[in-house]
């Protein structure tokens, strides 16, 4: 009888310690993937406001650590978006799939215009500086004409971080290259 009530006794304490480090690692998953979300839609808007760069100069000096930077929040964003999923939250997974989307489709719009307009990488994502880009500014236009149907097809399609990358990319590809 007293066996039973010891381990009736243990398992109650692993039950409430349990409960109480699920407790503690669902505000730290929130308050990260909070973060990660804030960057994601501020790295975007940057990153969409180089859309409107023509190559007639050198890049903008924040290009390529913005560059960096996103594919680096994309990388956070699908880490915590399947915590959000172990840790049952989905409407968090959801938010975190939704701001990815639209980073990652900042990122492969620019990717796209850079790779189509022969503009070589020193190191992907950063761009060779030269003195001037001209076939930029033909891609970018066919790109940016693209670009509402692209998204269109990879919002129908609902697919993963890594599938939503390809699709946008090949999408915005001129035929033939």
């Amino acid at each position: 009888m007293s066996h039973r009530l010891l381990l009736s006794g243990l398992v109650a304490i692993g039950v409430a310690a349990t409960a109480i480090a699920s407790a503690a690692a669902q505000p730290f998953t929130e308050g990260a993937a909070a973060r990660a979300i804030r960057d994601a839609y501020a790295l975007a808007a940057r990153i969409h406001g180089y859309h409107r760069w023509t190559g007639l100069t050198p890049p903008p000096a924040s290009y390529c650590p913005t560059m960096r930077a996103g594919e680096a929040v994309m990388v956070e964003l699908a880490r915590l978006a399947n915590r959000a999923i172990r840790y049952h939250q989905p409407g968090l997974a959801l938010e975190l799939q939704r701001a990815g989307d639209r980073l990652g489709d900042e990122l492969d719009e620019e990717e796209a215009i850079s790779d189509q307009a022969g503009i070589p990488y020193s190191g992907y994502p950063c761009l060779v500086v030269q003195p001037s880009y001209p076939s930029r500014a033909a891609i970018l236009a066919f790109v940016e004409r693209r670009v509402p149907g692209c998204r269109r097809k990879a919002d129908a399609a609902r697919v993963s971080f890594d599938a939503r990358r390809a699709l946008m990319y090949q999408c915005l590809r001129l035929a033939g290259s």
